[in-house]
Formats: structure tokens, C-alpha cells, sequence
């Protein structure tokens, strides 16, 4: 086993998804000794938007390199949400003192991509349009 497929297996992530991991604590760690760290997670965040918004862009391709790279931009967003909401939750705590409203922010942030994930789920099932997975015996 190669050590690449060995870190995949221990990990659960590629070593790409890790080395992006670490340098996003990189700039987040040299923001908040320059004193910049407002300007970099709003940075991230934005880089976070158009990624998202590239991924969703490319994945309504059908075949070819762009669907290829829609899909890998669709497993970068996925594993780089939940940094993202924690420095959004961080820059709206910034302008929002009121720890209820924080709250609900926080869970609408965190819960909302699996909520509207299991709505849509749920919509495509009543929706009568999926094969079934396995064939009827008669």
C-alpha cells in the first residue's frame, strides 16, 4: 500500500484535503498575528462562495473534464464547510452581541446544509422518479 493510500485509509481525507487544511490554519494563524484576521476569514469566506458557486456551475455538466472537476470541487466544499461556518459564526459574533440570536445562527449555519439535504432527499422520494434498487420477483 502506497503511503498516500495509507494516509486516505487512516484519515478518511487525501493528502490534498489535508494540506489545504493546513494551510487555511496557516492564514488563519498569520491574520491573527498581524492583526488581520477579520480580513482573512472574510477572505476565506469568500473564496468558500465562489468555490461553492464554481462547483454548482461545473456539476451541471454530464460527462467530461468538467464534470470531473465539478465533483472534485463538490468533495473540497464538503470537507471545507464546517471551517468555513465556524469563521462565519466568528465574523457574526463580531457585529452580534446577543447570544440568543448568536445561537440560532450557529444551528442554522451548522444544521441547515443537512436539513435542506433531507428535504430534498425526502422530495425526490415522493417524487416517483427513482429506479428501484432492486427488481420485483414475480
Amino acid at each position: 500500500m502506497k503511503w498516500q493510500q495509507y494516509v486516505r485509509v487512516v484519515t478518511g481525507m487525501s493528502c490534498g484535503q489535508i494540506l489545504l487544511h493546513l494551510f487555511v490554519v496557516a492564514l488563519l494563524l498569520a491574520g491573527w498575528l498581524h492583526g488581520a484576521l477579520v480580513r482573512v476569514g472574510l477572505g476565506l469566506c469568500v473564496l468558500y462562495a465562489l468555490t461553492l458557486i464554481t462547483m454548482l456551475m461545473l456539476q451541471r455538466h454530464p460527462v467530461g473534464r468538467r464534470r470531473e472537476l465539478g465533483d472534485a470541487l463538490e468533495e473540497l466544499t464538503t470537507t471545507w464547510y464546517f471551517g468555513t461556518a465556524m469563521i462565519a459564526l466568528w465574523l457574526i459574533s463580531r457585529m452580534l452581541h446577543n447570544p440568543l440570536l448568536l445561537a440560532l445562527c450557529g444551528l442554522g449555519l451548522l444544521a441547515g446544509p443537512a436539513l435542506l439535504s433531507l428535504l430534498a432527499r425526502e422530495n425526490r422520494r415522493r417524487s416517483g422518479n427513482l429506479a428501484p434498487k432492486h427488481g420485483i420477483r414475480r
